[in-house]
C-alpha cells in the first residue's frame, strides 16, 4: 500500500537518508510502492537467512527482530523505532540476514533494494560514511549488551537498556526524566534475557527503592544518577 504523505515526509526525515537529496528520496518511494509496507500488529515482514535483503527504513512505528531458539522458543533480540533501519550490517558483508522482523506495532517500513543502496552508495561518500557509521554503532551496541548480559543482574539489566541505554544516561536540569514504555513486558523479559517474574521483580525493587515511580505507560524517574548508581555503584563500565 502507498504511503501517505505523512508517513512519507517522516521518512524524509529519517537520519539514514539526510546524504540523499530529498527529491531522490521521493523518486525511490515513488518508484517502488510495492516496497512500501504498511503493516498491522504482528507481521512478520523479513525472514532470517535472506540473502542481500537490501535495507529497511521505519518511517513510524516500533518493530521487534527475533530469532528461534533449538527447542523453537522465540527470543527477541532488540526493538528498532520509527527512524531506525534494519539489515544495514548486510549491505558490507555475503552473511545472511540473522533474524526475522515483526512489526510490534502499526508500522510503515520502506525496503529499498540493495541496486539502489549500491548505487547511492558509490554517488554519495557521505550516505556510505552514515551507513558504516550505523553498523559500526550497531557493534558497539551488541558487545555492550552482551557485557551487561554476561555480568549484570536483572535489575540492573532494565536500567541498563530502557534508561541508559549503557553509557547515554539521560540527562535534564532537574536530573529527574520521563521514561515511557510501550514494550509489553513479556516482550521486554524476552529482549533482557530474564522471566517476566525477574523482570516483574526488578520493578518492584526500584518501586520500593524509591527510584522510580509508575506513571500512566511509563515511569517517573525523581533523580537519573541516583538510578544509575543505584544498579552501578562505581559509575558506567563502558
Amino acid at each position: 500500500m502507498p504511503f501517505s504523505e505523512t508517513e512519507i515526509a517522516l521518512l524524509k526525515t529519517s537520519v539514514v537518508l539526510q546524504d540523499i537529496p530529498p527529491a531522490e528520496v521521493l523518486e525511490a518511494v515513488a518508484a517502488y510502492p510495492e516496497r512500501q509496507f504498511g503493516l498491522p500488529p504482528n507481521q512478520v515482514f523479513i525472514e532470517i537467512g535472506e540473502v542481500e535483503p537490501g535495507l529497511y527504513i521505519i518511517g513510524h512505528g516500533t518493530v521487534e527482530m527475533f530469532v528461534l531458539d533449538a527447542d523453537g522458543k522465540e527470543k527477541i533480540l532488540d526493538f528498532a523505532r520509527t527512524g531506525g533501519t534494519l539489515a544495514e550490517e548486510t549491505l558490507f558483508s555475503d552473511r545472511p540476514l540473522q533474524y526475522s522482523a515483526r512489526s510490534l506495532t502499526q508500522a510503515a517500513v520502506l525496503h529499498l533494494p540493495n541496486s539502489l543502496v549500491s548505487e547511492w552508495i558509490a554517488r554519495y561518500p557521505a550516505f556510505s560514511r552514515r551507513l558504516m557509521s550505523l553498523v559500526a554503532a550497531r557493534i558497539s551496541f551488541l558487545y555492550k549488551d552482551m557485557l551487561t548480559f554476561c555480568t549484570k543482574r536483572a535489575t540492573a539489566r532494565l536500567v541498563c537498556y530502557v534508561v541508559c541505554h549503557f553509557d547515554r544516561a539521560p540527562t535534564t536540569p532537574d536530573g529527574s526524566y520521563s521514561l515511557h514504555l510501550a514494550i509489553p513486558r513479556h516482550k521486554l523479559a524476552s529482549r533482557l534475557g530474564i522471566s517476566d517474574s525477574h523482570l516483574s521483580r526488578s520493578f518492584r525493587e526500584l518501586q520500593n527503592e524509591g527510584l522510580i515511580v509508575p506513571q500512566g505507560h511509563g515511569y517517573f524517574i525523581p533523580n537519573v544518577p541516583a538510578l544509575s548508581r543505584y544498579v552501578c555503584p562505581a559509575g558506567c563500565d563502558f
